[in-house]
């Protein structure tokens, strides 16, 4: 295999694009928090630190992933890296120590807050990993708190343990990734069963599963309406939020009249950029 097909097969193996996602998000906790221009002023040096440490945690947390979801994997997605052979098992977990280890040993240099959060997402990340998984819906709320957690983190970076503005994002990010993470389980919902996993949909089938993310989503697009009140920057913050409700807004509704496999995996793609742009709105809000 040439370098760049390994080169390339690592960053598939880490799922560098959330890695991106997540260190946005940090930013947007920070910008939300106080003003920009006294970020730079004062905390450059957190945020730079604080953006490395969150790329190696979401790298190693993704890579033990695939590595104690094998079996799943070669059913739901065989074209991972690890199933392919394209990396060994021993090189991904080389790379998990090495990006866990740093991580940890980073965010010490940031503050003990930083550390102690740091490793909060690292042990239930790994936790999920290796067995909270196979539980379905505890797994799931697991993901959708480290996945909303990147913005409490950008606010701990500047030294502000609550801000409203913070827990009404990470609201709404916790429960668009919780239903997320339900249209995933239709979307897996052949090799979880084979596997022994008790997600929402083996547990109660593909219709209702729907009903339940659809109910979650449509929760998060209402509480988007609430930080119109808390925001600097009202233009700036509806410019992404407008289309990310509508994105959030069309896979919901889809998913509830068509929970099946393909659907599911459609919109679980939808979801991920409507993420995205939610994000960038939290981060305009308050430029």
């Amino acid at each position: 295999m040439t370098k760049t097909r390994k080169i390339l097969a690592f960053i598939k193996l880490t799922r560098i694009h959330h890695a991106i996602m997540a260190v946005l998000a940090v930013i947007a906790g920070s910008i939300s928090s106080i003003p920009w221009i006294q970020i730079i002023d004062q905390y450059t040096k957190n945020i730079v630190l604080g953006s490395i440490v969150t790329i190696l945690v979401e790298m190693s947390v993704f890579i033990f992933n695939d590595i104690f979801n094998l079996s799943e994997d070669i059913i739901n997605d065989p074209d991972k890296p690890l199933v392919k052979k394209e990396i060994s098992l021993n090189e991904a977990k080389i790379y998990g120590v090495l990006t866990l280890f740093s991580s940890i040993i980073l965010s010490i240099f940031i503050s003990f807050e930083s550390f102690i959060l740091i490793l909060l997402a690292i042990i239930t990340g790994m936790a999920y990993n290796i067995t909270l998984k196979k539980t379905g819906f505890l797994g799931n709320l697991i993901v959708a708190f480290n996945t909303a957690l990147p913005f409490y983190y950008g606010a701990l970076l500047v030294y502000v343990f609550y801000e409203k503005k913070i827990v009404i994002f990470y609201t709404i990010a916790f429960l668009t990734a919780l239903g997320r993470e339900i249209i995933k389980g239709i979307r897996d919902i052949v090799g979880d069963k084979k596997a022994g996993i008790r997600t929402l949909p083996v547990i109660l089938g593909l219709k209702k599963s729907g009903y339940i993310a659809t109910f979650l989503i449509i929760t998060a697009i209402i509480l988007s309406i609430l930080p119109l009140m808390l925001v600097k920057n009202i233009v700036g913050y509806l410019l992404f939020i407008l289309p990310t409700d509508i994105l959030l807004l069309y896979s919901s509704l889809s998913i509830s009249f068509h929970p099946d496999i393909a659907n599911a995996s459609k919109h679980r793609k939808i979801t991920l950029i409507a993420m995205f742009l939610g994000i960038l709105g939290f981060a305009f809000s308050n430029i």
